[in-house]
């Protein structure tokens, strides 16, 4: 069974990531972080690195800033969901975690990503 946790590493300081997140951070086989490019490190990603091997990390992107082409948005979480979507494919027992800063169900993209997953992958 595949597995996606949506982890909230709170306001982007190590020190302030709960134990549970941590410890979710530490034990998934990837940990998936938004990004708006992939060449940026972002605060999610700071956070992730202090509790995940770099190897593990793998950067999503997303068109966080964009609010006035819906267009390009859009593709970007369809490009987002099938990358997701697709290391699942490849790792069916898989367990992923796609870290957010601050709580992942509330103003976040975790809980459309997911929604898009489960429509890629029918579940």
């Amino acid at each position: 069974m595949t597995t996606l946790v949506g982890v909230g590493v709170g306001p982007g300081d190590p020190e302030l990531v709960t134990v549970k997140a941590a410890n979710l951070l530490a034990a998934a086989d990837v940990v998936f972080v938004p990004v708006a490019d992939t060449g940026e490190t972002g605060r999610a990603e700071q956070t992730v690195l202090y509790y995940a091997e770099a190897w593990r990390v793998e950067r999503v992107v997303f068109a966080l800033h964009d609010r006035e082409h819906g267009e390009r948005r859009e593709r970007a979480w369809d490009a987002a969901a099938a990358q997701v979507a697709a290391w699942f494919a490849a790792h069916p027992r898989g367990t992923a975690v796609f870290a957010t800063i601050g709580d992942p169900c509330v103003y976040s993209t975790f809980g459309y990503l997911a929604e898009s997953v489960r429509g890629i992958l029918g579940a």
